[in-house]
Order: C-alpha cells, then structure tokens, then sequence
C-alpha cells in the first residue's frame, strides 16, 4: 500500500523530501552536487531515485498540487541545490537558468580554482538585476482561458529572455576576471 502524502502544498512536499534526501546524503554526494548543480543532469540518475522513492510509490489522491513525476523531482533536485549552495535560490528563474548553463558551471569551477571559492558574491549582485515579472504556478494556469494563458505565456518568455540576457553578462563578467 502507498504511503499517503499529506503535505498541504507542494512547497512543503518538495521541501519535506530535500530534506529527507539529505540527511541521508554522504559529505561527498553532498559536495558532488555542489559541484555539478545542473538539474537536467539527474535527470535519469539522482531525479530517477527521487522519482521512485518519494513520488510513484505516494498516494497523492488528497493533494490539490500538480503531481507530474519529471517536474516534481526536477523541483526536488533544485531545492536540494537551494540548500546546499548559498547562492541559489529555489525557483528563481534567473538562478535557474543561470545554473542551467554549462558555461557557467565550467567558468564557475575555473573560478574556485583560481580564487578558493565560488562566486557567489558576482550571482547575488546580477540576481538582484533580475527583476522578472511575476507569473501565476502551473496549477493555477490550468483554470485559465486561453486569453490568460497566451498572455501569461508571453510574459514566461519574455522573462526567460531578460534572465538570458543577465545571464550572458554575467558570464562574460566572470570570463574577464578569470583572465586577469
């Protein structure tokens, strides 16, 4: 018999199982994964885990959350990230795609290298330049009609491209001090 999750939202199911998943993580995993926050990357490894330990063995029937497996361990593998590394912050769009980018996680690794520590100082000075527009959670898009939901969509996109375009600044920022 599955478990029945009774989480009243799903924040605090993904928060619940992040924790879960690290108290029982190893020092190395743990520094693994602040190594390597690429979320895609889980996908079929760590994610696959999550996806068969907390999420098709559940009884979700009593939640009012969106419960689709891929997107649910993608949410649980980021606020893991979130709690590991000071810097990043659960959906956070900018962060998201800032960590997302292979890029940066090579120029990221060449920086601790050079300078002992990651740097975060440079990812919280360009996240407060992202100033995205706020959009409604995929659970209350569903209710919407497809006027709301084409505006709604226009403005995801439209703050996938801002946060691009801080992104690749912020990269060619840190380029320019690795080379010095």
């Amino acid at each position: 018999m599955k478990k029945k999750v009774s989480c009243k939202n799903k924040i605090e199911f993904i928060n619940e199982v992040a924790e879960d998943c690290l108290k029982d993580m190893s020092v190395e995993d743990k520094e693994y994964l602040m190594e390597n926050p690429v979320a895609i990357e889980y996908h079929f490894s760590y994610c696959l885990y999550i996806r068969n330990n907390y999420i098709h063995n559940r009884d979700f029937s009593n939640v009012s959350f969106f419960t689709h497996a891929d997107d649910l361990s993608s949410d649980i593998i980021r606020m893991i990230f979130s709690k590991l590394l000071p810097d990043y912050e659960y959906s956070n769009l900018f962060i998201e795609t800032l960590y997302d980018n292979e890029e940066f996680i090579l120029l990221r690794k060449k920086y601790k290298d050079k300078y002992g520590e990651y740097p975060e100082t440079l990812v919280e000075r360009y996240k407060t330049h992202a100033c995205l527009e706020p959009v409604h959670s995929r659970e209350e898009r569903s209710f919407f009609n497809n006027e709301e939901l084409d505006r709604e969509l226009e403005i995801i996109k439209r703050n996938y491209d801002n946060a691009l375009v801080i992104v690749n600044s912020l990269i060619k920022e840190l380029k320019g001090m690795l080379r010095n």
